[in-house]
Formats: structure tokens, sequence, C-alpha cells
């Protein structure tokens, strides 16, 4: 069965696949048109109109049928359930832009669209159905033109809003009028300005005379003159629409043409002066204008202008190196000396001082001094926190009162009265102590903008003994004049900062870089670039009696605050030539180019000694095929990996280690690698066990200048084969672990390094 299903299917899918470039050739030739344009015609006759059932989203029509009484259900309904009826006075032609000369079809359709309406309205709604009308003029009763759908049986009825009154009917209002004025006016008592028995002659003018007699004067010899001539008018519009329609038509069109394009087909096309705009811009500009200039300038001006610009070109050149030439040989070389700022002659653009690289030096009095500031803007921040807390006790102490008493009995605080000026007086006081809070703030900024306290430094020497400095200062001050007032536990307080319990070094160094930068914990180094910043009319005295007292005590470690320098790491990318691989290559000599081109560049540079020297750069070439380990390096890496203690074989010193072993193994000597502590606070290796005293002596005496120095490595090089080689590595007491922050600290040389 499920066989069958699959066969059934398939062969309905080949069948699809069959009529799909049937489908897509009949489809394609489907255009829509840009626009389609709507003529209405008016249906003259009532018994013509279309009546349209429409329920439940079904449409059809239904016979029109009239009645003479008017009803009242007009409206559509909003009922679901119910029908609604819908009456068509118009009929409607539509034409496209996709048939050819669509634009004499609009014409023609609008004619004959313009000339019907047209028609009907001065032959039909003007003469006959209008207030001023013929049968408004001799009939007798108001007669009701319009009609309207009811909504209940869809029949058509008259339409009460469009009564029209005739001349008789007009005059017959007229006099009721006057008789209902003149029935109101004697049945209101006389209690007016003036009584009723002179005001009643004033009414009766007023009514019959006035209102009666010139009304209906105005609608006897006037109301008809305007009936016979507008009807007259009308009709003769009527009848000569057939001649007067299509020249409006033929008018409009023009229009189209030459001013604004109404029957625009809807792309963005120019809609205004369309012929202005093909005569002067398609045909004179684009058409006749345009080839001519593009031949100019591709055979004319881009050739002259490419010679100027190339002459122009070689001339500058020669000239800037004829000048260049002269200059250097004849004024600078003789003459020339390093210029202590720009002129109209030369400007510097390298050289001491113009780099951005630099740093502006600080004394730590200087130091000392900022830090002093910091730390009385933080006592001010609590003591505005604490004293705004004073100023709002009492109410927090009255809210907690009346909350307490009287929330039994649904009560809430009513603040207005003296409970208002309680308030307004305390936002007065907490106004006042933030004015003066923040007057003091302002007073101790050190006034550096942020790219100076960013490039502010100390040196080596004066970091670590300002920083003893601030630790002992924050120690004594901090808990008595900050933490007292704040509202928290120590060690809340510790953990927001994120330090350990009574780091008190290390909360130093986040005041200095929240005073000055993060570079501030980087010292200074001897090939920086530095400016002194000093300060004038400031007695610093006192913090360097605290330095001097502070350099009699013993030392505190701050190597896990104070930073190394960031180094430059310059990483190349492995090359390899492709040509290895093929072995039809033919492999040539290229020391001869070579040497070529090293005699055309130093021929360059002596012509042109003043031009920057271009460094040759040679990427490091991988080796085809990759070599093998030594065996050393192989046992190294396996025992690191069954060892919980392994071997430090990324280290420069292991590394020299293995190319040392790697070196002498054609030697006869046996090598020994001993890893255990030392006096010397070091490891060693030798290469022959009788001269591991010497070897040893002496390297203890080059690491105790510094451990990370590269004498070992020029040492090791330097040796044969059948020399020694001794290399110190770090002992346990140089390198700190802590398990719990997860940090490694290695502090034998002048600068620690935390990892």
């Amino acid at each position: 069965m499920i066989n069958e299903k699959i066969e059934a299917l398939t062969e309905q899918l080949k069948m699809q696949f069959k009529r799909e470039p049937v489908l897509k050739q009949e489809l394609g030739r489907v255009r829509n048109p840009n626009r389609s344009f709507h003529w209405r015609t008016q249906i003259w006759s009532p018994h013509h109109w279309n009546v349209r059932k429409v329920f439940q989203g079904e449409s059809e029509i239904v016979p029109t049928v009239i009645s003479r009484t008017s009803s009242s259900l007009a409206q559509p309904r909003s009922d679901p359930n119910q029908p609604v009826y819908l009456v068509e006075k118009q009929r409607m032609h539509t034409t496209t832009t996709r048939i050819p000369f669509w634009r004499w079809v609009n014409y023609c359709y609008r004619t004959y669209s313009w000339m019907w309406n047209a028609m009907f309205i001065f032959g039909i709604i003007i003469p006959w159905c209008s207030p001023v009308s013929l049968r408004a003029l001799f009939c007798i009763r108001p007669f009701i033109p319009d009609l309207e759908i009811n909504q209940i049986d869809g029949t058509l009825y008259p339409r009460k809003s469009s009564l029209t009154h005739t001349l008789c009917s007009r005059l017959l209002l007229l006099w009721r009028h006057i008789s209902k004025s003149r029935t109101e006016f004697e049945s209101r008592p006389d209690t007016g300005f003036i009584g009723k028995g002179f005001s009643r002659h004033l009414n009766r003018l007023w009514n019959y005379f006035i209102k009666g007699a010139l009304g209906t004067l105005l609608i006897v010899f006037f109301f008809p003159l305007v009936c016979l001539s507008v009807s007259f008018l009308s009709l003769c519009v009527a009848a000569f629409a057939a001649v007067w329609v299509p020249a409006v038509t033929l008018v409009f069109h023009l229009v189209m043409i030459f001013v604004y394009d109404f029957d625009s087909p809807g792309l963005p096309r120019n809609k205004v002066c369309m012929v202005v705009e093909a005569l002067l811009w398609h045909i004179s500009v684009l058409g006749v204008l345009q080839p001519i200039l593009a031949l100019l300038v591709a055979l004319v001006i881009c050739p002259v202008a490419s010679l100027i610009v190339f002459l122009a070109a070689m001339i500058r050149c020669c000239c800037r190196l004829i000048w260049d030439v002269a200059m250097f040989h004849f004024l600078i070389k003789r003459r020339g000396r390093v210029p202590s700022s720009d002129s109209w002659l030369v400007k510097r653009i390298a050289g001491p001082g113009l780099s951005n690289e630099h740093f502006f030096q600080i004394s730590p009095e200087q130091a000392l001094a900022a830090f002093e500031a910091k730390l009385e803007t933080e006592e001010l921040n609590a003591f505005r926190e604490e004293v705004e807390r004073i100023i709002l006790l009492p109410q927090q102490i009255y809210r907690e009162f009346v909350a307490q008493c009287f929330h039994p009995f649904s009560a809430t605080l009513y603040k207005e009265g003296v409970y208002r000026e309680v308030e307004k007086e305390a936002q007065e006081l907490m106004a006042a102590l933030r004015d003066q809070v923040d007057r003091r703030k302002k007073e101790l900024q050190t006034g550096l903008s942020v790219n100076v306290r960013s490039k502010v430094k100390l040196t080596a020497s004066d970091l670590q003994p300002t920083l003893h400095v601030a630790t002992v200062v924050l120690q004594r001050f901090f808990p008595i004049h900050v933490l007292k007032r704040l509202q928290i536990k120590e060690e809340d307080f510790w953990d927001k900062k994120g330090l350990s319990y009574r780091d008190w070094p290390g909360f130093a160094a986040q005041l200095f870089t929240e005073v000055f930068s993060i570079d501030i914990l980087t010292p200074l180094e001897d090939s920086d670039t530095r400016y002194r910043l000093e300060a004038h009319g400031v007695n610093l005295s006192r913090y360097s009696e605290m330095l001097q007292s502070v350099a009699l005590q013993p030392n505190v470690d701050f190597s896990s605050v104070i930073h190394i320098p960031k180094g430059k790491i310059h990483v190349h990318s492995p090359y390899l030539d492709l040509n290895t691989f093929n072995p039809v290559n033919n492999t040539v000599s290229t020391v001869k180019k070579k040497e070529t081109k090293n005699s055309l560049l130093n021929y360059k540079q002596q012509l042109y000694p003043w031009k920057k020297k271009l460094k040759n750069i040679h990427p490091e070439k991988i080796l085809i095929p990759l070599p093998l380990p030594h065996p050393v390096q192989i046992a190294i890496i396996i025992f690191n990996r069954e060892n919980e203690d392994p071997i430090p074989i990324e280290t420069d010193l292991c590394q020299d280690i293995l190319k040392a072993i790697a070196d002498g193994s054609k030697s006869s000597a046996i090598l020994v690698y001993e890893y255990e502590d030392s006096p010397a606070d070091g490891q060693s290796v030798a290469t022959t066990a009788d001269e591991y005293r010497a070897v040893t002596s002496d390297l203890e005496t080059m690491a105790s200048e510094d451990r990370f120095s590269h004498s070992s490595l020029s040492r090791s090089q330097q040796l044969s084969t059948g020399d020694s080689i001794a290399v110190n590595l770090a002992s346990t007491e140089d390198v700190t672990l802590e398990p719990e922050d997860q940090k490694v600290t290695y502090s034998h040389s002048s600068y620690s390094t935390t990892v």
C-alpha cells in the first residue's frame, strides 16, 4: 500500500516538473499595469439603479423597488447576522496603461464620462430637481427628488433631507411664520419697557409690511426670474454638451502635456512640463551636448591634462631631488644642528620630545598631598551622609510613631501644616550642607585634566615609600574618620571595594588610581621621556618628614600592587614556501641577486643619506620536513604529563638548557640534571661532575645581579662541547603561591611580577 502511494506521488511530481516550463511561459506573459483609471457615469433613472445585498461576505444584485413613502432605517446595520443593502447610482469603466495608445483611450473615456455627467447635471438635476428648477416654480406642493435605501427590505424610499420647496409652499411658509409671530406676540404679557399699545403697531408693521409684503414681492417676482433663467441656461449647456465637453477635454490634455501630467503612469518620473523636458533635456542636452562634450573631454581635455600633470610631476620631482641634495651637502651637512623648536625653515617630525609616549613626574610629597585631599573627600562624603541621617531622623521617628499608633485605624500621615514646615526646613539644611561640602570638594581637586592625570607617574625609588606612607596614614585615618560614620559593616565595605579584609596597601593603591590613573602604580623607566610637575605656593615639608620617618621603619611588601612596565611583543607569522612540495622545481641560488640588491640599496643610501633606512625583515621559515624533538625533551614532556609537579619547559632558561644538551649530545660528557634546593636559592645543571663547583660559584655571582638577565644564555652559547654549563632557576623562596586568590608572585627582581 505504501509503495503504491509512493509511486502515485512520484508520478504527480513528474507531471508537475513537466508542467513547470509551460506554466512559467504562460505566467510570464501576465503583466500588471502601473496604473488604472476609473471613469464613472451617472445612471439617470432611479429604476435602473443597482441594489446590492451583502451578507456574510457574499454579494448579490436584487430587483430595484421604489416606494413613495419615507422610511426611518437608512443607515447600514452593524449586526453581522443581518444583511446590508447598498445602492449603486453610477456605472464604472476601467482603463489601464497596459494597452497601446492608452492616453487616447483615456481621452475618449474622459470625454464620454464628462459629457454624460454634464448632461445629467445641467439637463436633469438643475432644471428639474434643484431649489431653482422649473418643478419648484410650477408645482404646488414640496417634492423630494432624491431616494435612499431601506436596510430592512432593500426598497428605495424618498430621502427626507432632500425636501425641496416650491413657489406656493414658500409663500405658505412665509405667512404661517408671520401668523405664528403675531400669535406669540399677543400671547405674551405686557411687561416690557414699552407697552403693547405702542409696540403692537411696530410688530404689525414689521410682520405685515416688512416680512409679508416685501417677502411676498421677492418670492413672486424674483424667484420665477431666477428659476427660469437658471433652468434655461442649464438646458442650453446640456444641449451643447456634445460641443464644448470634447474641447474642454482636449484643453485639459494639452495642459497635461505642457504643464502637469495628471495621468502619469506612476513611475518615478517627472510630471511637470514633459515636452520642455523632452526637448531641452533629453534631446538637446543628453542627445546632442553630452556626446560632443564626452568626445571633447576624452580626445582633448584628458590627454592634455594628463600630459600637464606628468610634466609637472617630473619637474617637481627633479627640483625636489636637486634641492634636497644641494641643501643636504652644502648646508645641512656642514652647518645643520638639531633645532629646539619649529621655524619657517625646518619642521621637526621625530626626535626627543616629539613622541606621544611622554610622562609627567611628580614628587612623593605631591602624591601624598593629593592622597590626603582624596582622604578628606572620602571623609566629606561620609560626613554628609551622617549629617543627612541626623537631619532626617526626627521625620523618620515621627513617621514610625504615626505608623505604629494609627495604622490599625487605617490612618495615614498628613503632610501639611507643621510637618510641611519641618520637611521644608530639613530640605534647606540638606541643601546648605551639600553646598558647603561641594564647595570644599571643589577646592580639594588637583586641577589636572584627564590626559595629564593618565600620564602622571613616580620613579621606582619614590613609588614604594609613597605607598608605604599612604598605607600608614590610611590605616590610622580611615577607620576613625570614615568607617565609623558609615552605616555598613567593615567586612561588607572591603567586599564592596573588591579587596581582602583590611588590605590597606591595596586600598591605598586603589585610592591613588582614583586620584590619578592606573598608570601611577607603574614606575618610570630610565628610557621614558618625562617632565616634572612642580607645585608653587604650597608647603610640603610635612610630607617630607613623614617620608623620612617611614624610611626608618621596616619595609612592607608592595609587590602585589606595583605594576611592571608593559612590554611590546612582536609575533612573526610563519612562512612556508610552496615550491618545497614541487618535485619539478629547480632550486636556484639567489645569493648574487641579494648581493646586487644590497649594493643598489647601499648606493641609494649614500646618495640620499637623509632618507629613512629600510630594515630588511626575513621571516622565519618552517623546516620541511619538521624536525623531531630531542629525546631529553620528549622525556620531559612525558614526565610533566605523569607528575603533579611539572618542569617549566616553556621558560627561556629551560629552552636554553635543552638547546645546550642538544648541541653537546655528540660529546662524551655526561649530563647531570639536579633539581633540588641550594644555598644560593637556585638550581644548577652541569655538563661534568668535576667542574660542577667552579661553574656553580660563577653562576651564583651572575644570578645575584639579576635573575632574569641573559648572561647565562650568552655564556651557554660560548661554551664548547667539552666545557660545562650551569643555569640558575628560581628557588621556592622567590615564589609565593596564594591558593585562595589564585595568585603566583615572583619577588626576586626589583619589580615583582604577579600572575
